[in-house]
Parts: structure tokens; sequence; C-alpha cells
């Protein structure tokens, strides 16, 4: 019981910890999306401020041009830098309230000490990109979760297929920053988390569902064997 309690304990900072890591990150990324706008609106405004083609002088008109599209270059890389960042930060909004689902912990082979893979709805690394919070449920080490119980295991990665054992396998309920469920099973999805995700009539709209996603439902989602893939099934039956 007391071990079970300091794993809680340890659990719920580290969501903490996380939160706070989103909250810092988010920052930075606003005031780097803030200094981002007003570089596009300063260029905007003056594109073609003080711009004359003087099309008799050619070395001129051709200068000009170039000029023309150096700025419309740059324009496009801090437009795209803008979007890039807002997406993060959408990311992170989203992560807020239940910043992942699950972890496992991998020891590659060759290695002793294990890794935590904690998974989410999307990627998250730390403020400084060094190492990441989250991973996000479609990336390749995140497969370990839905395709293996603790044992051995691999996943794939272009060009190569890392090996070793999952040695803990564990899930959650997170709800508003605060740890609500955790158990360690050896399935993809309990049904205490099943009953728990569809059991909330918080709204119409339909349930985030990726951490019940079973191992031969992961295994038709990351099929790449076909451009076109049709699944059939009864009514119930996890399509």
């Amino acid at each position: 019981m007391e071990k079970e309690k300091k794993e809680w304990e340890q659990e719920q900072s580290r969501v903490e910890a996380v939160l706070t890591e989103l909250d810092k990150k988010q920052k930075k990324l606003e005031t780097s999306a803030g200094g981002l706008k007003h570089d596009i609106i300063g260029i905007r405004k003056n594109f073609w401020e003080d711009v004359t083609v003087n099309m008799d002088d050619a070395h001129e008109a051709a200068e000009t041009f170039s000029s023309i599209k150096q700025q419309a270059e740059i324009l496009s890389e801090r437009e795209r830098s803008h979007r890039h960042i807002y997406r993060q930060i959408q990311n992170i909004k989203k992560l807020r309230a239940s910043p992942y689902f699950g972890r496992v912990d991998f020891i590659e082979q060759g290695d002793q000490k294990p890794e935590q893979v904690y998974i989410g709805l999307t990627s998250c690394m730390d403020e400084n990109e060094e190492r990441f919070l989250v991973y996000d449920w479609r990336a390749p080490i995140s497969s370990l979760y839905y395709n293996y119980s603790p044992g051995k295991a691999e996943y794939e990665v272009p060009g190569e297929t890392i090996e070793g054992e999952i040695v803990l396998k564990r899930q959650f309920i997170i709800k508003n920053g605060t740890l609500k469920a955790m158990f360690n099973t050896d399935m993809t999805i309990g049904d205490e988390m099943l009953q728990e995700m569809l059991s909330s009539h918080s709204n119409t709209q339909m349930k985030n569902i990726v951490s019940t996603i079973q191992k031969e439902q992961n295994q038709i989602i990351r099929n790449e064997t076909s451009k076109y893939l049709i699944v059939q099934g009864a009514a119930g039956s996890g399509k």
C-alpha cells in the first residue's frame, strides 16, 4: 500500500512538472509568435513603399525586382514560422487538461536503464527542445504501448528494428491536470479506463478513444502496405 501511494505521488508530481514545462514553453512560443507577427505586419505594410520601377533602366529594374522577390521570400518564411509556432501553442493547449494516458518503460537491447515513454495525443518536448515530455500516440515508439505486454518487444523506425524489453506498462486517467486513476496492465486497455472514457456526457461530440485502441486496431491504423484499406466488421466490433 505504501508503495502504491508513493508511485501515485510520483506520477502526480510528474503531471505537475509537465504542466509547468508546458506553461514555460507556451509563454516562450507566444513571445516568439508576437515578434514574428510584428515583423509580418511591418513587411506587409512597407512591401510596396518607396518602390518605383524605372523600366527605361534595365539594371535598376532588375535590382528592384530582385528586392521585391527577396522581401516576398522573407515574408513567406516569417509566415511559415508563425504558423508552425501557432500549431505548437494549440498542441500545448490540447495537452493541458490531460497531458498523456499511457506509459511504457522500455529497455533497449544493450542498455541497462529503461526509458520512460509517456504517450498522449500529440508530441511535446521540453522548453529547450532537448527531451520528449510526451510522445505522439502515432509515433513508432508508441506502438510498444498498443502492441505488447510487459516482456520482449520491438518497434520499427526507418531502416531499423529496435528490440528490447518492456518492464512496465501503465495507464492513466488525468483530468484538468489531476491524476484520477492509474493502474499497471498487461493489456492495451482495461475495462475501467474504457468505461471512464465513454461514461462522460459533458457534450455530444465523439469521445477521444486513442487511449483505448486495441492491438489489432493499432495494426490496421498503422498499415501502410497499400494506398486504400477497407475495414469490415459488425456494429460494435471496434471498426
